[in-house]
């Protein structure tokens, strides 16, 4: 079953389930940590199907398509933070006493891919049923 996050309803749960009241994205406890790539073998190119790969690019965790379907990586942080609101939104308690970098395995259980498009909210996510 594959969830098309960039619909506005989808993108607007998810947000609501991860953020606290104000409106600000608190630091989350499941967030994922500086260095750790927790979508690793999950993306996959849109246009392609071809596996997006972990890369730092001046000093930034990014993900990138061999290819050349786009220009230029994804920023892995924004990636991360749509995944993780969107396994947040149905179950929070699924990634909210995991440590970082336990989310990565969680995501694999949870999830079948995630595909992007040109940028980071062009995602849609195949969860495992």
């Amino acid at each position: 079953m594959a969830v098309d996050v960039r619909s506005k309803n989808v993108r607007d749960r998810a947000r609501r389930a991860a953020s606290g009241c104000g409106g600000e994205r608190p630091a989350q406890p499941g967030s994922p940590i500086p260095g750790t790539f927790t979508l690793e073998g999950l993306l996959r190119c849109r246009g392609c199907g071809m596996s997006l790969q972990p890369v730092r690019m001046l000093g930034h965790r990014a993900y990138r398509g061999p290819c050349g379907c786009r220009l230029t990586a994804v920023d892995a942080e924004d990636l991360e933070q749509l995944v993780l609101e969107a396994v947040a939104a149905p179950a929070p308690s699924l990634v909210a006493d995991a440590a970082p970098e336990e989310l990565g395995h969680i995501f694999r259980r949870l999830l079948v891919a995630v595909r992007v498009g040109g940028c980071a909210q062009d995602l849609s996510i195949v969860w495992r049923l």
